[in-house]
């Protein structure tokens, strides 16, 4: 097993508030707007200017255009940075020493342009991406329980939609960064070591399949810096992703995707390491792409990632998928492969079933050998949003492009026919408090 130890120190953060000069004390982050738009100024090309706005924790209050969550962090021993490919060379990461910050995230707000030269035909384009700090609705996703810093974007007129993703997400980086760097060379609250080095041979032997989306320019995936594309899949370390080797560029379906924040905390990938040496023996990720445009790529890739388990000698497989239906056969064959070579596999994903759960197909794709599922329960249930005192990122909502667009009042009730605009409401990394069984 590769020697791999990576030492993460958490930072709590008990408030964030706007003063003189940015600084972290005492579990006080302290944020200057102008200080951090000086260290941006560089980036500042298809966005034309931005600013920012704090959220608390179970405020009466929603953000809408979400785009991405980072985890502010910054490695301070090893090799490379954190957010590796970004900013710098794409060394290797997942060892040494990174601090990071608990209870607090950076959250990317733009109304990206919905016109067609900007990744906006068919199924692809941003659709408003909402989370609730507050209520019943509040538990699909973490940012309800975190402090937040809401990046919100004006943007140039005229710019690609490869211009804007690019400077939008750069921005968020350097802002964390920023942020994180207060930091250095200060008392963590608790420190967590990472390591797989110790084997359990015992113990089986079990891999981690993620699978994240990549379509183009607002549905990307980066690895080390870049989109994964025709990336053939390939093993990671977990400590890796920990380290922030992962970095989401997904804002189509809002429900559906897993932020950047998410890929640094995956909850799959921290369960199986709390479960290294117990009951199981970890053996690592397996990164792949999915919505590949063919049977023939599905298959090639669900026969790619059971001969890398059979290698790392699992006997086991968790298969967990980014994205919606054609994501979902990516999986499934996934499943199937290592079942008809010996590797027992199971997965967690959303269901559709109608209003009730119960209507239609609950799944776009199913195999016979696909019998450990976990559900997220359904994403086609109506839901009702309560009216909020503030709503962070705009004025309106922006609802069904594919209608013409209904842009009703950001603060007040809305009701919809389905959870797609919930942000996470349907992902598979296991962030929620949404199930469903059968009995």
């Amino acid at each position: 097993m590769i020697d791999m130890k990576l030492t993460r120190q958490y930072f709590d953060v008990k408030s964030v508030v706007f003063g003189e000069k940015c600084a972290y004390k005492s579990g006080i982050l302290t944020v200057n707007e102008e200080e951090l738009k000086e260290q941006c100024k560089d980036l500042c090309k298809a966005v034309k200017d931005f600013h920012l706005e704090i959220t608390e924790p179970d405020e009466n209050a929603r953000i809408i255009h979400v785009l991405d969550a980072i985890q502010p962090m910054v490695k301070i021993e090893g090799e490379g940075q954190q957010y590796s490919g970004f900013f710098g060379t794409p060394y290797t990461v997942g060892r040494g020493v990174t601090n990071l910050y608990e209870g607090f995230a950076v959250i990317e707000s733009a109304a990206l342009p919905w016109d067609s030269t900007n990744a906006s035909s068919g199924l692809l384009y941003p659709r408003d991406a909402i989370i609730e700090l507050t209520g019943e609705h509040a538990g699909y996703t973490p940012f309800s329980k975190t402090h937040n810093l809401v990046i919100v974007y004006e943007l140039n007129e005229g710019k690609s939609s490869i211009e804007y993703d690019n400077d939008i997400r750069l921005i968020a980086m350097r802002i964390s960064a920023c942020l994180a760097e207060l930091t250095r060379g200060l008392k963590p609250n608790r420190t967590e070591l990472f390591s797989t080095e110790e084997e359990h041979p015992e113990l089986p032997g079990v891999v981690l399949v993620w699978q994240c989306q990549n379509q183009g320019p607002y549905a990307n995936t980066m690895l080390y810096g870049l989109p994964i594309d025709d990336m053939v899949p390939t093993v990671l370390h977990p400590n890796e992703m920990l380290d922030g080797c992962v970095v989401s560029g997904n804002y189509v379906w809002p429900a559906f995707k897993v932020p950047t924040y998410l890929h640094v905390n995956h909850p799959v990938l921290l369960e199986l390491y709390r479960r290294h040496g117990k009951d199981i023996n970890f053996k690592g990720v397996l990164f792949c792409r999915s919505h590949n445009p063919s049977n023939w790529h599905k298959q090639r890739c669900a026969s790619h990632n059971v001969k890398l388990a059979q290698m790392l000698g699992a006997q086991g497989l968790v298969m967990v998928w980014e994205g919606g239906g054609n994501a979902c056969v990516d999986g499934m064959l996934t499943i199937q492969t290592a079942e008809r070579h010996g590797i027992k596999a199971s997965t967690i994903t959303f269901e559709f079933g109608g209003k009730d759960g119960t209507e239609g197909l609950l799944l776009v794709d199913d195999v016979p050998e696909a019998d450990a599922i976990c559900s997220g329960g359904s994403i086609e249930r109506p839901i009702t949003l309560s009216k909020v005192d503030r709503a962070v990122g705009g004025d309106t909502f922006r609802l069904n492009k594919e209608s013409g667009g209904y842009f009703p009042p950001s603060k007040e009730e809305l009701t919809m026919g389905t959870r797609t605009q919930m942000y996470l409401g349907g992902n598979q990394c296991a962030y929620s408090r949404l199930t469903a069984a059968a009995y």
